[in-house]
């Protein structure tokens, strides 16, 4: 069979104007990439990039959404958060509106598929709650949906934004989308791609090495949940965020082996999912980040 391609994009707030500029330059080598694609997936931030794309919009279009005026509106203002969520969504929903227009939904995404991870904290009539993965796929149910919804649902980060629709961020279980992608396309797909033709590319929003070199021995609520002078100051959401991550690019990698190819640069310093203060720097990282082996790989595998 033909080559099933899918493009992944974790999770990672601001740091999704470094994603959107890889995008930009994988594609200003290859203006053919995103045409090629098969399946976008995208957790939290990375969902409003998988949205942007399956939408047929273009990577300049992307660049110009993470821009610091943008990414400033939505992180802003900020207010003492130990009871309420840091920041409300409301300059996050205009945006996103104004970003897709119209008001479009799941199933107004006709040429590729899209899947966008988030955390149901009830489920109806079942009193639980569990992961769900709003894809557009045939006979799925969330082609109704709102796209500006399935992102807010998304990238409803714990304590920072508040949760949407009784869904929060879906980076808690798949900060990571590429395993579900993977799964989704071998289990909706018609014809069902065989898992040999699967060719995945993975965008991270970049990766600063962390530890906690204090003695956690002792730590209660308090210290695991808020930890302001030290860095990562949430430490519990930063381990379930990055630990995902990693548990999804290593089963990825096992599955699709040299069809897995993983793009997630280092960062200068730990940058927080608020910070948009960074975006220049995060931006030249991006820009100055040894692309070669990506293109490699693309030239190799993804025709």
């Amino acid at each position: 069979m033909a080559r099933y391609r899918i493009m992944t994009f974790d999770g990672g707030g601001v740091r999704g104007s470094l994603m959107a500029t890889l995008v930009k330059r994988l594609v200003d080598q290859f203006p053919n990439l995103l045409e090629q694609v098969d399946l976008f997936a995208g957790t939290s931030t990375g969902s409003i990039v998988a949205l942007t794309l399956a939408s047929g919009r273009t990577a300049d279009t992307l660049v110009d959404f993470y821009s610091i005026e943008n990414l400033r509106t939505v992180f802003s203002p900020s207010r003492f958060h130990l009871f309420r969520p840091k920041y409300s969504n409301a300059n996050f929903r205009n945006l996103l509106e104004s970003h897709f227009p119209g008001s479009p939904r799941l199933g107004d995404i006709k040429k590729y598929k899209l899947l966008a991870p988030s955390f149901k904290l009830d489920v109806s009539r079942k009193h639980d709650w569990c992961p769900v993965f709003s894809h557009n796929f045939l006979g799925s149910h969330h082609l109704e949906e709102l796209i500006v919804d399935v992102a807010l649902r998304s990238a409803a980060a714990p304590t920072i934004f508040p949760s949407h629709q009784g869904h929060i961020d879906g980076g808690m279980m798949a900060n990571n989308p590429s395993t579900a992608a993977i799964a989704l396309a071998l289990g909706h797909h018609q014809p069902r791609p065989d898992l040999e033709d699967v060719c995945l590319l993975s965008l991270g929003t970049g990766f600063s090495p962390t530890i906690i070199s204090l003695n956690t021995k002792g730590w209660g609520i308090i210290q695991w949940m808020l930890n302001p002078f030290r860095l990562p100051a949430e430490p519990l959401l930063n381990i379930l965020f990055d630990g995902v991550v990693e548990a999804d690019a290593i089963m990825s990698r096992h599955l699709l082996r040299p069809h897995y190819w993983r793009l997630n640069p280092p960062l200068l310093r730990q940058t927080a999912l608020d910070d948009w203060k960074a975006v220049p720097e995060l931006i030249k990282t991006a820009n100055d980040y040894d692309l070669q082996p990506t293109f490699d790989w693309i030239a190799s595998n993804w025709n």
